[in-house]
């Protein structure tokens, strides 16, 4: 299983991080498509992710977390209404990735960029489990990964965190707590310690 990405969290840290955590064998990555494939053949005109799996060759970051949690091992017991949760917070997470990096490679406005935290944190929050994780499993799954993407990746999270002049931990303590207590999870921190890409920086940012 082979990723196409940038070195930088964006559409792909979830995507590294599900593979990590959930036990994927094989999974590689790189900057370049591999010789002799293209983008086009893999339904992108030009951008990325990409992920090839044999003979499976797709784009959309969130498709592909879809489908590197449905072979994960240590998901494979999941029930359909368990990834059903996981499927949903990849896409509040992709909802909220766009919204942001629009502002922060655009007009770089605080009060929008403010307003973007403002209408999607509190929801979150609100269907955020007091203890314990998301699936209401003694271990996190895809939906708390997605939580910890959004508060730990640098690009562009953090960086519009950092342009907006948002406080995680003053404004939205329930969601910095979850995040805490999945990055505790063994395998969660080592995935973490292990990445170059998570607090990577594009230039300027």
């Amino acid at each position: 299983m082979h990723l196409v990405y940038f070195p930088i969290a964006g559409r792909g840290e979830l995507i590294r991080l599900i593979a990590k955590v959930g036990g994927v064998q094989g999974f590689s990555e790189s900057a370049e498509m591999p010789e002799g494939i293209t983008k086009a053949e893999c339904g992108s005109p030009s951008s990325t992710p990409i992920l090839i799996d044999g003979d499976l060759k797709m784009n959309e970051s969130t498709a592909i977390e879809f489908y590197v949690a449905s072979v994960a091992p240590k998901y494979a017991n999941l029930t359909p209404k368990q990834r059903a949760k996981d499927a949903q917070f990849c896409s509040i997470k992709e909802s909220c990735l766009g919204l942001f990096a629009k502002h922060l490679f655009g007009d770089k406005d605080k009060d929008a960029i403010q307003a973007v935290a403002n209408k999607y944190f509190p929801i979150i929050e609100g269907i955020l489990p007091d203890s314990g994780f998301v699936n209401g499993l003694d271990y996190p799954t895809v939906a708390d990964l997605a939580i910890v993407n959004i508060c730990e990746g640098y690009m562009p999270f953090g960086a519009t965190f950092k342009c907006g002049e948002i406080d995680l931990v003053k404004l939205y303590p329930k969601l910095v707590a979850h995040s805490e207590r999945t990055k505790a999870v063994a395998d969660v921190a080592k995935a973490l310690s292990e990445s170059t890409s998570l607090k990577a920086a594009l230039p300027g940012m």
